[in-house]
């Protein structure tokens, strides 16, 4: 009895092992395994906001395109991506399941219209003011009131900085997008313009203006970019997409998609 016992706890952490070794592995082939795409009509919608996406050659690209697209294959799908300004891309994910959004900022008035998968960026959001600008001064948001900001329509800093008193064509000038938002920060039709620091580099670019032509006025936010689904999405489509992203995460993979185009 005495040399029995070890036998049993051999034989049944033995059997416990194999057992969960066998559901890990059905696990992972389960989400590894390929899915017809073509019973699937999976459109995933964007704006024009290099580096993260922006079309080129006919292609939309960018890094945030990179990783969307990585997480997709990574859960066994081919999605259509489309590109528009964003307030069209923001109404047509809304209109029927299995659409998706990015990148997405995650918002509590946001929370219910969408599926949330991510995050699979983390991004930093300033105010920035040009270098030489000592009569600008802020402490937080509330002080840039005093001043004429340039946002982007439909944005979800612009919404937060209406919700919090801003007004158009008192401290706020509405652009459609990010090239005409820097047309009027070149033209000094404002004091300040939002961006991150992904965005800030080609913005700048654009108008023939570079990192040392400007400094950050505030730090307003470091929080994540999300993929956005339809509320009706299948959840095992949601779940597979959110193994993809938790997959990507601050990966090796992400951070050479970043340095690919961050470095041109």
């Amino acid at each position: 009895m005495h040399n029995f016992k070890p036998e049993r706890k051999v034989i049944t952490w033995s059997m416990t092992f194999r057992h969960g070794l066998i559901a890990l592995v059905a696990s992972v082939l389960f989400f590894l395994s390929p899915i017809s795409t073509r019973a699937l009509d999976l459109t995933v919608y964007t704006e024009p906001l290099p580096p993260l996406h922006y079309e080129e050659d006919g292609k939309v690209v960018g890094i945030a395109t990179e990783i969307i697209e990585e997480i997709f294959r990574l859960a066994g799908y081919l999605p259509r991506v489309e590109i528009y300004p964003w307030k069209r891309s923001y109404h047509l994910v809304q209109k029927q399941k299995n659409q998706f959004i990015y990148t997405l900022n995650r918002t509590e008035k946001r929370e219910p219209l969408f599926k949330w998968i991510g995050p699979f960026l983390t991004k930093k959001t300033y105010l920035y003011k040009l270098r030489g600008r000592a009569d600008i001064t802020l402490n937080n948001l509330e002080d840039a009131k005093k001043y004429v900001t340039a946002v982007v329509l439909g944005h979800s800093l612009t919404l937060r900085m209406e919700e919090l008193g801003f007004e158009e064509h008192v401290n706020l000038v509405m652009t459609p997008d990010k090239s005409i938002q820097m047309k009027v920060f070149l033209n000094n039709r404002c004091d300040l313009i939002t961006a991150n620091n992904y965005t800030i580099h080609r913005a700048l670019e654009s108008v023939n203006l570079g990192m040392g032509d400007v400094e950050p006025a505030l730090l307003i936010s470091e929080s994540g970019y999300y993929l956005g689904a339809h509320p009706d999405t299948d959840p095992d489509i949601v779940q597979r997409l959110q193994n993809g992203s938790d997959m990507l995460y601050q990966s090796e993979f992400s951070q050479k998609i970043i340095e690919k185009y961050m470095s041109r």
